[in-house]
């Protein structure tokens, strides 16, 4: 299947491109450029109408769940909700239910989601410490292993058993992704957003980060660190850079919004980690345009709405419908330059996490592509997210950047802002071997 894009914009090697066409070949991109007449084969086309093309965003950190929490979100709804978000790749975290954290669980968990997603996904498992289960998980298609340091802590913060985890899997070239916090509860929150003191809250993240990063530098572990909410943690991230593998992640939520937000609407804008001041989420913009941090993420973790209007609310919301909209806003406002965009939520993902030929337009990598209407301005509303979870914090907020069409794999999934794909469109990625709805990527 040759599909055709013309009458468009390219974004290729940091510049905007005029007056392009772009040639997808089954899965990949085939040839693109100036238009000026060229003549090509093609089995459909499309016409783009002078809108900017960009590469997909590859989202590391989301919580599709499915299986017995199906009722907060499915593997259709939920990649459903990357695709309209820009998305095309995501990594869904291991602590669903089951959790996934046997190979029987992981291989269960892909013939599930194989028939049903629509855009790539990949899984990470939680790690043990038998070094066989781990070479087995890897095997079935692990793509990282992902734990929370607070599952590891005793009373006298002991990280005996985290130790023996990073023994375990230093050897795999695997990242070991983990959420250096405490859970704190709704009403612990509450109080910290009253005093307008968070600094316990950092102070933690910065002290179990660098615990963690003393260990990996022992085992030579790789690590890549979730969701940093504290300047502080960065600091140690960065003393630590020429002894360790590590890499970091913000979500966009931390990025732009503050803990003022919890007061005005409460249980809604709950999430692990909380959020933090307005001076803290505008100095982890300054340190991400500064290149302290890697990638840009959601954490997209949707729960029924019930379990938000709880005495102890779930923390967490769905945030993959609005990642790109949210990006290109934050491009407009002069916040962020798009290179910015393209390298902390696209390429440098792929290359994080070992994703070959994907985060960039180029020939031979996967299409995996989103059309952007950069005049296309919509103000944000609960009722019109595709997820099951219906509110979002952003409520209310105008945003420009709507994804009018996107490709995964070559197919349009995407059509004037319309689901159209089936599921099935997407890969389950690995870094080594790769499985597909319909075929793999060692076989395409």
């Amino acid at each position: 299947m040759r599909t055709l894009i013309y009458n468009c914009r390219l974004y290729i090697n940091g510049k905007i491109i005029e007056n392009c066409f772009i040639l997808l070949d089954d899965c990949f991109i085939k040839d693109f450029g100036i238009e000026n007449g060229v003549k090509v084969s093609y089995d459909a086309k499309y016409n783009a109408k002078g809108r900017l093309i960009l590469p997909g965003i590859i989202d590391a950190h989301v919580h599709l769940r499915d299986q017995m929490l199906s009722y907060k979100e499915d593997f259709k709804s939920g990649t459903a909700s990357a695709v309209l978000g820009g998305v095309t790749s995501v990594i869904d975290m291991p602590n669903n239910l089951p959790p996934t954290d046997d190979p029987a669980k992981l291989k269960d968990r892909i013939n599930l989601a194989k028939d049903k997603i629509l855009v790539n996904v990949g899984f990470t498992c939680k790690p043990s410490i038998d070094y066989v289960i781990n070479r087995e998980l890897i095997r079935q298609g692990a793509i990282a292993f992902k734990a929370f340091v607070y599952e590891y802590i005793d009373d006298n913060i002991n990280l005996g058993f985290l130790d023996k985890i990073m023994s375990a899997i230093a050897e795999m070239n695997k990242k070991l992704m983990l959420h250096c916090n405490i859970k704190a509860s709704y009403k612990e929150v509450i109080n910290l957003v009253k005093r307008r003191n968070m600094a316990k809250l950092c102070k933690i993240e910065g002290y179990l980060t660098e615990r963690v990063l003393s260990l990996a530098a022992k085992h030579g572990t790789k690590i890549h660190i979730c969701h940093v909410s504290c300047p502080v943690t960065l600091k140690t991230i960065n003393q630590y850079k020429d002894l360790v593998d590590v890499t970091s992640e913000v979500t966009i939520h931390h990025l732009i919004l503050n803990y003022d937000l919890v007061e005005r609407i409460g249980p809604l804008a709950h999430v692990d980690p909380p959020l933090k001041s307005k001076y803290t989420a505008k100095t982890l913009f300054k340190l991400l345009r500064e290149g302290y941090i890697d990638i840009i993420v959601s954490d997209h973790a949707p729960h029924a709405l019930n379990e938000k209007c709880l005495s102890d609310p779930k923390p967490g919301f769905p945030n993959l419908q609005l990642m790109m909209p949210i990006l290109l806003t934050q491009v407009k406002k002069g916040n962020l330059l798009l290179s910015d965009v393209i390298e902390r939520a696209s390429r440098k993902p792929a290359l994080i996490f070992k994703l070959e030929k994907r985060g960039a337009i180029e020939r031979g990598y996967y299409a995996d592509l989103v059309e952007v209407d950069l005049k296309r301005k919509f103000k944000v509303k609960s009722d019109m997210l595709i997820s099951k979870a219906k509110y979002t914090p952003f409520e209310g907020m105008t945003l420009i950047g709507l994804p009018i069409r996107t490709y995964v794999n070559g197919i349009c999934v995407n059509d004037d802002y319309m689901i159209i794909g089936r599921g099935g469109e997407g890969m389950i990625l690995t870094s080594e071997v790769s499985h597909y709805g319909a075929k793999s990527e060692a076989s395409a």
